[in-house]
């Protein structure tokens, strides 16, 4: 993971809005919370140290490191090493995959996770960006997001076309 890099992108988030996301140091309890799971070392200490403690609102939340510790839909993602970090303006959720070090993200369909009680939240789940840096960095360049899982859904494929024939 580009914790550095984030780091230094919340940081400029931060200045950007007078210091209202507050960057750093999370409050305590969720500190605690934090350190006993079981998540890679650099995706803990960027929660703990590097992450906000109020949301980002960029068109979709990116989630506070409290929101973060208490989402209730967290055990469904918890299985497939998935955790939610925001949600899309339509509900659809935000989350990375912690199992692969640069930490991909995910658009997960909240229709399908909350209708299918035996979905798992991979399988409602489509790739927007290869890295968590890469989300970051598109909120502070202002580019292009999608705002929810059927709109990502035909980003990627765009994406994915166009790496093709660039190949």
């Amino acid at each position: 993971m580009r914790s550095e890099l984030i780091c230094d992108i919340n940081h400029h988030l931060d200045s950007m809005l007078d210091g209202a996301l507050k960057v750093g140091d999370c409050p305590g309890k969720f500190n605690d919370v934090i350190e006993q799971w079981e998540i890679p070392m650099s995706l803990k200490r960027l929660l703990q140290w590097k992450w906000f403690n109020v949301a980002l609102d960029a068109g979709l939340s990116i989630y506070s490191v409290e929101q973060i510790v208490e989402s209730e839909d967290e055990p469904r993602f918890w299985a497939q090493q998935m955790m939610q970090i925001g949600s899309c303006i339509n509900g659809d959720m935000i989350c990375i995959d912690y199992s692969q070090e640069e930490c991909p993200v995910y658009f997960t369909s909240h229709d399908t996770l909350w209708e299918e009680e035996n979905a798992s939240a991979r399988d409602c789940s489509v790739l927007i960006f290869d890295s968590l840096a890469e989300l970051m960095l598109r909120i502070a360049e202002s580019k292009y997001i999608p705002t929810d899982y059927y709109s990502g859904s035909e980003y990627r494929e765009t994406r994915n076309e166009m790496d093709d024939r660039s190949s």
